[in-house]
């Protein structure tokens, strides 16, 4: 599972909102502490190839190493309450 990538992330503004929301709304479901969940919902949205909000409409081997970094970015946010 991959926690970090080795470049700047890359996003829209839109897209961004849309994973970070997507992963707190996964996140909040599960209950515990926020950033507890964040490797379990890194490593699912890596194993899958399933498109959605949380991975910018694209499987997460379809994206680029920014984008890649963008979602974990989003991730940390989400865990931290900071999508809005």
């Amino acid at each position: 599972m991959t926690t970090a990538v080795g470049a700047p992330a890359e996003s829209t503004e839109d897209d961004y909102f849309q994973a970070c929301m997507a992963a707190r709304t996964w996140m909040e479901q599960r209950g515990d502490d926020l950033r507890v969940q964040i490797e379990p919902y890194l490593a699912m949205v890596q194993s899958t190839q399933s498109a959605g909000p949380a991975t910018f409409g694209a499987p997460w081997s379809e994206l680029s190493a920014g984008q890649q970094s963008a979602v974990i970015v989003a991730v940390e946010a989400a865990a931290d309450r900071m999508c809005g």
